[in-house]
């Protein structure tokens, strides 16, 4: 059985594909494997990239997502790019370019975001001051085994 534990619970990815796309459905992404890990991100940059207070990604290994339409592509930093719909403009993912093997794709655009349960908070001192967050969730960088 192929599984994985995310927030306490087991996602079975036995055969099954994990699909999304941006709104106007002009770009769409499969990825093959379970994620490595889902965070929300809080720091500036990913803030404006997806227009949200919190960003939340699901890490994966580049080899194992497939895209269908044309992603348009924002060198947002020396280190990172992002990833979109030239069409509707829905953010779909970034990458950082010292780690082309990763990918992060954003939950919001997947077909079924609820079968992904975030795990942890990245850059958690930049948030919003007035969100809540889920404070049982650990920091990814105190998190143990820390493999972003």
């Amino acid at each position: 059985m192929n599984s994985i534990a995310l927030r306490g619970r087991f996602v079975d990815m036995s055969g099954h594909e994990i699909t999304g796309g941006c709104l106007c459905g002009e770009v769409r992404f499969v990825a093959t494997a379970p994620p490595r890990r889902v965070t929300h991100c809080h720091c500036g940059m990913c803030r404006k990239a997806v227009g949200a207070v919190v960003a939340t990604f699901a890490a994966f290994e580049s080899n194992c997502v497939e895209w269908h339409g044309p992603l348009a592509r924002f060198d947002s930093s020396d280190r990172a790019w992002r990833g979109f719909c030239g069409r509707c403009g829905s953010s779909l993912c970034f990458g950082y370019k010292p780690r082309p093997k990763r990918i992060y794709l954003a939950l919001g655009a997947f077909d079924d975001p609820n079968a992904y349960p975030a795990g942890f908070h990245d850059y958690l001192d930049q948030k919003v001051t007035w969100l809540k967050v889920d404070g049982h969730l650990p920091t990814a960088a105190s998190a143990k085994g820390n493999s972003s």
